[in-house]
């Protein structure tokens, strides 16, 4: 192969592949990852998935931002509030605040209903719920493995309900 022909594909090689979803969307294209699995898809499903991939970039930003503005939130109220944590419901997040109280709060109730239409508002992630929980019986409510901490206490080790 001569220099000018390397130096061509190596060029080529470097070059995006244009894909046009009026003139390409039903154009089949080829992907090959390092493992050997082969993918074909059409210009259309390669746009929509480089638009889910920036729509889901989008949503982790606007939910990062919504846990910092609740830690914030929890944390101007740490008087009343023991934890806060994230756990993933059906097509929403809801999140749990354990107040600092042994029984329920009522005046933090009103405030989780004023933060909820806040951050339904502010933050573009879709459907939220807050829910208030007592300490002693978090593990009726959150599963360790999915929850996140935004504030607060960590929770004690996991413990089942013996038959």
């Amino acid at each position: 192969m001569s220099e000018s022909s390397a130096n061509a594909q190596n060029l080529a090689a470097t070059e995006p592949v244009k894909i046009q979803e009026d003139r390409d969307g039903e154009r089949r294209f080829l992907l090959h990852p390092e493992n050997d699995d082969l993918f074909v898809r059409t210009g259309k499903q390669v746009i929509d998935a480089c638009r889910l991939g920036i729509s889901v970039e989008l949503w982790l930003q606007e939910l990062r931002g919504m846990f910092s503005d609740v830690a914030k939130w929890a944390t101007e109220r740490k008087q009343k509030i023991r934890g806060c944590y994230a756990s993933p419901r059906a097509a929403r997040v809801t999140l749990f605040f354990i107040p600092t109280a042994e029984q329920f709060d009522f005046d933090l109730a009103d405030e989780l209903t004023e933060l909820n239409t806040r951050l339904v508002k502010q933050f573009n992630i879709g459907m939220i719920e807050t829910h208030q929980i007592p300490w002693a019986e978090w593990d009726r409510f959150l599963d360790p493995e999915s929850a996140r901490a935004i504030y607060g206490d960590v929770l004690p080790a996991h413990h089942s309900v013996d038959p």
